[in-house]
């Protein structure tokens, strides 16, 4: 074998390693009816769930957004924030202290009276029949009756609060402008101003029991608490966007999301962070998990993708590989101004054509179009001449085909 045909194969190697690993947990596109801004995202579990955002948009799937997310119209003010205490009551809150409220899985949703004008940011469940928001102007209010009735609880503060968190029908938390954190222990009824290691805007929170809290904002900024806010830590290290939401299944499991498609993961609390390949430019708002296996996250231009593991890697792959052709995520991706892409045909001879495409679905380069032997390739794609954006790359193979998206920076 000579010194060409070994690094050939060192390459072949290292691209199958990161092209298996980016298998096992990746990021999806899905359709949405929408261009409007995603800012509020909650899914009841793997197949139900709700998106809203700017102009009144309100969007349900109840197939995990496999085919699409339907839409529906409540307002024409922008939506903020949406949560569920089960599979029936549901709150969505949003611009002039809207409020509206379901009964019924989100079958019909009832305009309500919030006690409040200022544009409301946050919603929040805090156990069976208690409810939160906030907002801007310090504003917080409060249901005991799942939403129908509600009563202002406002801190004594006049900033504007972008996100809550609370814990049963006494404890909350909210986090705003200029790194505001205040906290109830008694219902809304007196508030104690917490002090983090932060000046920035904080964009979220989220308590996992009366003790365990992050937050994060702009600047980067991830904070942790393990004694209900007394003390606030930094645990920033490796975030380099400013992020807009979180989401933890756990103390160690987490994800954040941020400007330019960013999305982090950790799997110790937020002491080390993994940026993830989301495949998407436009900024994400919000992220909501199921399970460690299915997360969705919304964003800007109504973009939704979401999140699959397989549940056995080697099976999935197996599976992917047995037929007669598969097209791999590209790496890196996004990318500037080279990407590697890999495919595998089973054939022993294989016609195969590779081309790259623009959003409007036309043809704009041929990569490949000829006689593969059987087995793994890689090529690479170099879009030098080519403007910043979104582009698909299809792989055709006798009748079949795939597509898969890529992001090009610059």
């Amino acid at each position: 074998m000579n010194m060409f045909q070994r690094r050939s194969v060192r390459i072949l190697v290292v691209f199958a390693t990161i092209s298996t690993a980016s298998l096992s947990q990746q990021w999806n596109p899905q359709s949405t009816p929408t261009t409007q801004q995603i800012k509020g995202l909650f899914m009841i579990n793997e197949m139900v769930g709700w998106a809203c955002g700017d102009a009144g948009v309100l969007l349900n799937t109840v197939d995990g957004g496999q085919t699409v997310w339907n839409q529906m119209n409540l307002t024409g003010s922008d939506l903020h924030a949406i949560t569920f205490g089960n599979d029936q009551s549901g709150v969505v809150v949003g611009d002039n202290g809207i409020i509206f409220q379901s009964n019924n899985g989100g079958a019909t949703w009832n305009p309500v009276v919030s006690n409040t004008s200022s544009q409301l940011r946050s919603v929040d469940w805090g156990d069976v029949t208690t409810v939160w928001a906030a907002g801007r102007d310090g504003a917080v209010v409060k249901s005991m009756n799942g939403g129908m009735t509600w009563l202002a609880v406002n801190p004594p503060s006049s900033e504007r609060f972008r996100g809550i968190s609370a814990v049963g029908s006494d404890k909350a938390w909210v986090v705003g402008d200029n790194g505001e954190i205040w906290y109830t222990a008694n219902g809304g009824n007196n508030w104690t101003q917490q002090f983090g290691p932060t000046n920035d805007d904080l964009h979220d929170v989220q308590f996992l029991n009366d003790l365990i809290g992050f937050a994060c904002g702009s600047g980067s900024n991830v904070i942790y608490t393990n004694n209900a806010g007394q003390n606030w830590i930094s645990r920033s290290t490796g975030i380099v966007v400013g992020l807009n939401g979180l989401f933890f299944l756990d103390e160690k499991t987490g994800w954040l999301v941020g400007e330019a498609g960013a999305i982090y993961s950790t799997v110790n609390g937020g002491v080390n962070w993994t940026a993830e390949q989301s495949g998407a430019v436009q900024s994400l708002n919000e992220i909501y998990f199921v399970n460690s296996k299915n997360g969705w996250t919304g964003g800007d231009v109504g973009t939704i993708l979401h999140f699959t593991v397989p549940t056995a890697l080697n099976e999935s792959v197996n599976d992917q590989f047995a037929g007669s052709f598969y097209l791999v995520q590209n790496y890196p991706n996004p990318f500037n101004p080279s990407t590697n892409i890999g495919f595998y045909v089973s054939e022993p001879q294989a016609v195969v054509r590779l081309t790259v495409h623009n959003i409007l679905g036309e043809e704009i380069q041929k990569i490949a179009d000829r006689i593969y032997n059987g087995g793994f390739h890689l090529v690479t794609f170099n879009a030098e001449e080519l403007p910043g954006g979104i582009y698909y790359y299809r792989l055709q193979a006798g009748q079949r085909t795939q597509t898969r998206m890529m992001t090009l920076l610059k």
